[in-house]
């Protein structure tokens, strides 16, 4: 009873292999009645025509501006440590020049992301930290009457860099992965 068992399942095995039937291929066909018919949005990228390009012309120079922006701030940011590493004497050298470093690395990290924007999604929780502890200190110090608000508005420069990462970011995930 075994061996006619075994017999037979081999048997529809053998059938099964030698009759592989050939699907065709409806995924583009499906797709398409699927962005027909609004159950998909169309991305940019899939409209047709004149109108395409110009979104893709204008999607280009608002990351092209961002990413100079992004650049320009930061070797603004590194023009300004640099001589604060270099030249801090006295008591609160130490710290004067830990800052320093800090922000030379801060500096250097946005230059990558504007350089590679690709970047950008993992440095941006980086970026949000940062300015959230700036306003958090900054608003306890003013309340504190330790500084005045013209002093603390100086990280107002690391909101727009937040920014600006966060939204390229935004953009390079939203762009369709390259195939």
């Amino acid at each position: 009873m075994c061996r006619a068992w075994l017999a037979g399942a081999e048997q529809v095995g053998r059938l099964v292999r030698a009759r592989q039937a050939q699907a065709p291929d409806l995924t583009a066909r499906i797709l398409q009645a699927a962005y027909d018919d609004g159950s998909l949005p169309r991305r940019p990228s899939q409209a047709t025509g004149h109108g395409a390009r110009q979104v893709a012309s204008r999607r280009a120079g608002w990351l092209a501006g961002l990413r100079w922006t992004l650049g320009g701030l930061a070797v603004v940011q590194l023009m300004l440590a640099v001589p604060d590493l270099l030249g801090a004497v006295g008591h609160d050298a130490h710290a004067g020049r830990e800052v320093a470093a800090f922000d030379i690395a801060l500096a250097v990290g946005l230059l990558v992301v504007a350089c590679y924007p690709e970047h950008a999604r993992v440095f941006a929780p980086v970026a949000l930290t940062l300015v959230f502890c700036f306003a958090s200190i900054s608003a306890l110090d003013v309340v504190q009457g330790v500084v005045t608000p013209g002093r603390v508005a100086i990280h107002g420069i690391a909101a727009l860099q937040a920014f600006l990462v966060w939204r390229l970011a935004r953009i390079h995930t939203s762009q369709p992965a390259a195939a």
